[in-house]
C-alpha cells in the first residue's frame, strides 16, 4: 500500500510536541519525568494490551495498533514498570512516546487505511515510509519527554558548576556523554535521549 508520509521540518514536529505537551497540563501530566502510560492509557484512552514476547519476536518494545485504538506493550516490560525497575521504565517511556508520536503525527494519515496488522507492517517495512515516520516519531518523543526549556536550565545550571571547577572541563574527552548521564534522570530517559537532543537542539552538538 503507498502512503507517502509527508516532510515535515524538525520545527514542525517540536511544535506538535510542545503543543501536545501543555496539553497535558490540565492532568498534570506536562513536567518531566512523563508518565507516559497514564497519558496514553486515560488521557489518550488507548488500550494498554499486554503481549507476551513482544520485544523477543519483533524487537520492540510497543506498537501502535493499526486503527490507533491501541498499543501493544512487551508484557514483561510493562510488568517491569510496575516494580520500578528504572531502566526499562527509561526504555518503555521513550517508545511509548514514540507511539504517541505516530498517533499525533500520522493519525489522519494512517487511520483505517489497513484491513489487518500483516499489511500494516508490510506498510512499516517500507523503507521510504519507515525512514520518514519513524524519524518524526522518534523527534517528536524526544522533544515531548526532554523539553527545551527545561533541558537548558539543567544544562546551565550544570555548567555554571562545573565551570567553578574547572573553565576548561568541556575538552575533557567523554564530558558529553557525562553531562548527558547527569541530566538523563531529570527527565526520565536514557542518557543517548539527552545526547541527542544536545545534537538536534544545537546545545551541544557532536563534535
Amino acid at each position: 500500500m503507498k502512503i507517502k508520509v509527508p516532510f515535515l521540518e524538525n520545527a514542525a514536529i517540536w511544535q506538535k510536541a510542545d503543543d501536545f505537551r501543555t496539553s497535558l497540563a490540565p492532568e498534570g501530566c506536562d513536567l518531566p519525568p512523563i508518565n507516559i502510560l497514564y497519558v496514553a492509557d486515560v488521557i489518550l484512552k488507548l488500550d494498554i494490551i499486554e503481549l507476551p514476547d513482544l520485544f523477543a519476536s519483533q524487537h520492540i518494545d510497543a506498537a501502535l495498533l493499526p486503527d490507533l485504538s491501541g498499543i501493544y506493550i512487551d508484557q514483561e516490560e510493562l510488568r517491569a514498570w510496575d516494580r520500578e525497575d528504572h531502566w526499562i521504565e527509561k526504555r518503555l517511556r521513550f517508545s511509548v512516546a514514540h507511539e504517541i508520536g505516530h498517533y499525533v503525527l500520522h493519525a489522519k494519515l494512517l487511520k483505517n487505511k489497513f484491513t489487518s496488522i500483516e499489511e500494516f507492517k508490510a506498510w512499516s517495512r517500507d523503507r521510504e515510509n519507515y525512514s520518514a515516520a519513524e524519524y518524526q516519531a522518534d523527534e517528536f518523543a524526544g522533544r515531548l519527554l526532554v523539553p527545551r526549556e527545561i533541558l537548558l536550565k539543567e544544562y546551565d545550571l550544570y555548567c555554571r558548576k562545573a565551570d567553578t571547577a574547572d573553565p576548561e572541563w568541556r575538552n575533557i574527552e567523554g564530558m558529553r556523554e557525562h553531562v548527558a548521564r547527569k541530566l538523563a534522570p531529570r527527565f526520565g530517559v536514557n542518557y543517548q535521549v539527552i545526547e541527542t537532543r544536545f545534537d538536534r537542539e544545537n546545545i551541544w552538538p557532536a563534535s
